[in-house]
């Protein structure tokens, strides 16, 4: 481990003989021989780890320990404290001012070795979290961790208030939908939307996951409805979508949208329209599944884009399976996916319950497979006829 650690010790003798243990250990290894030259040295390198004696002239140990600990640049650096082990004063003095650990003089190579390695360690981790805590600010803390869980909770509840209170009752046709997040909040969404003679439904699945997903996910549920409560036309809301994403979204974030409306005026008629999204199924009994193909690219990237949708009138048995891609890429314990034809096939098993208790019993199922399931958020919805 080719950790840089500062000795600092008014005592040559001493420092002699730990600068050849620790480079014996594979350490970079600085020496100081009082205070003032331990804080000139860290002001000129930050070490990964410090030595520190308590009694040196000028500046002692615990003073250049207190100065280390009121400065943000040094006050996450590791520090063990030398001490005599009759000083057992300047051993609590040590630990009540933020020393990590300490070690009696003499000292035992063996047992300085492990205590440095464990502290190391443990410092890599913190270290981890740095680009969290520059985040955080203020809130890296305990009870700043504990407010951060508390209100992503509340925004996990608000993100299911977000999704439809009930089903929509149309007549002829029933619909079931269910959705798993893998994080507290997530990315993935479905919504009926109520629309002239008829009924807009929606399934998307916004790029990457937890919070960033989340507030885009309520974003694009928010312009969908804006839209669709403006116009009718299937492909004229989603290209209005899309432009309002592409303005307003990072150029790293996009999203897939299935987006259909059922009109029952005159049958049973479906409009559909992909961007980018897992192609919808179509389970009709006597044939082949068959996916519905017809829309564009994802929302988000291409302003200008026209999106067209597929027309197809629902027969008495047909299933409609709307879903995002979690659901075909989750893994059994063996490593396998899903796919399409497990999902179809899970779909098919429960073709005679009401499609709510099929489309919860599928997701349940598929979260329950090896692995802990699917390591994406997943939504299903379903129309049968």
């Amino acid at each position: 481990m080719n950790a840089k650690i500062l000795f600092a010790d008014d005592d040559p003798v001493v420092s002699q003989y730990v600068e050849v243990v620790l480079r014996q250990a594979g350490y970079t290894v600085l020496l100081a021989a009082d205070g003032v030259e331990a804080m000139e040295r860290v002001r000129q390198s930050a070490p990964d780890l410090i030595l520190l004696d308590v009694i040196m002239p000028g500046l002692d140990g615990l003073e250049v320990l207190r100065a280390l600990r009121q400065n943000p640049h040094t006050s996450q650096i590791p520090v063990i404290m030398l001490t005599q082990k009759a000083h057992v004063e300047d051993l609590v003095k040590g630990l009540e001012s933020g020393a990590d650990d300490y070690v009696p003089k003499p000292f035992v190579p063996e047992e300085l070795l492990v205590r440095i390695h464990l502290l190391l360690k443990r410092s890599e981790k913190v270290r981890a979290l740095g680009p969290l805590m520059g985040v955080l600010g203020e809130w890296f803390s305990v009870q700043g961790i504990e407010q951060l869980g508390h209100e992503l909770e509340t925004a996990r509840e608000i993100q299911f208030r977000l999704l439809p209170p009930s089903l929509p009752n149309l007549a002829g046709v029933d619909v079931g939908a269910a959705l798993e997040p893998t994080k507290s909040v997530g990315g993935d969404f479905y919504d009926f939307i109520p629309m002239p003679g008829g009924v807009g439904f929606a399934i998307g699945d916004v790029s990457g996951k937890g919070i960033p997903a989340a507030l885009l996910m309520v974003m694009v549920r928010s312009l969908l409805r804006a839209t669709a409560w403006e116009h009718s036309e299937p492909g004229e809301i989603i290209s209005r979508v899309n432009r309002f994403l592409c303005r307003d979204i990072p150029p790293s974030m996009f999203v897939t949208l299935i987006f259909g409306v059922l009109t029952l005026g005159d049958g049973r008629r479906l409009s559909v329209i992909n961007a980018g999204h897992a192609n919808p199924l179509l389970l009709r009994q006597g044939a082949a599944p068959r996916l519905l193909t017809a829309g564009g690219p994802v929302l988000g990237a291409f302003p200008e884009t026209k999106y067209t949708h597929e027309d197809l009138l629902l027969e008495a048995g047909d299933l409609v399976a709307f879903y995002t891609d979690g659901l075909v890429e989750a893994v059994d314990a063996s490593g396998r996916a899903l796919g399409v034809d497990g999902l179809v096939a899970l779909i098919e098993r429960r073709r005679g319950e009401h499609p709510q208790t099929g489309a919860r019993a599928v997701l349940d199922e598929i979260k329950s497979r090896g692995r802990g399931g699917s390591r994406d958020d997943c939504a299903l919805l379903i129309l049968k006829a």
